[in-house]
């Protein structure tokens, strides 16, 4: 069976082609229109139409995930995951291949920015931070890369400054509070050796 492809528009601007194809309209990049080698006028066989097909749904898929970078960074695990729920897995896996080569994607800036940030704005330790990570899909290599820097720090700074923006400076009250002040610092995923040695110097 043959289909007539009736009209093609070129968008320089984005980068896209609409195609008319038997009386359907299909958007795709412009990328793809070169790799399918069509032009007006041409009649394509059934094999082409659907590759026709799958260059409108890779378009669609990679519109999908760049409007869910716009909302904010994630790993490539994690926008797959999303994107899976509405294209196909080997659709999925092209365009999140594509993402990383165009710059998009890049979990390994990404993970060790997430952790410098965790460290140093929200006081998170060493666990926490890389318990986060794993959720938000990363790698176990990306992860232990970005944390990295924490095997070189001491946090006991870290730890006294939480235990007096949570619970003040009167000491005596603090060690009155052991238990729990220890369990609220070991949740923020520091390690009990550090939290011990905070809590000791205090009494």
């Amino acid at each position: 069976m043959a289909y007539l492809v009736s009209s093609i528009l070129l968008d320089g601007q984005n980068h896209e082609a609409s195609v008319i194809c038997a009386g359907t309209s299909f958007l795709i990049t412009q990328s793809d229109l070169e790799l399918l080698d069509i032009s007006e006028g041409d009649d394509i066989d059934e094999e082409k139409f659907e590759q026709l097909c799958e260059a409108k749904t890779r378009l669609a898929c990679i519109k999908k995930a760049l409007n869910h970078l716009s909302y904010g960074d994630m790993s490539a695990k994690k926008l797959g995951d999303k994107l899976c729920a509405k294209f196909d897995k080997n659709v999925v896996s092209d365009v999140i291949e594509l993402l990383k080569k165009r710059k998009y994607l890049n979990d390994t800036e990404l993970s060790a920015r997430f952790a410098e940030s965790f460290y140093s704005y929200k006081l998170w330790g060493p666990l926490r931070i890389k318990n986060d990570l794993f959720s938000r899909g990363f790698s176990k290599e990306d992860i232990e890369q970005a944390c990295a820097f924490l095997d070189d720090i001491d946090h006991r700074e870290n730890i006294e400054k939480i235990i007096r923006k949570k619970f003040g400076n009167d000491n005596e009250k603090i060690i009155t509070q052991r238990q729990k002040v220890f369990a609220f610092l070991y949740r923020r995923g520091y390690a009990y050796s550090d939290i011990t040695d905070v809590i000791n110097s205090l009494e």
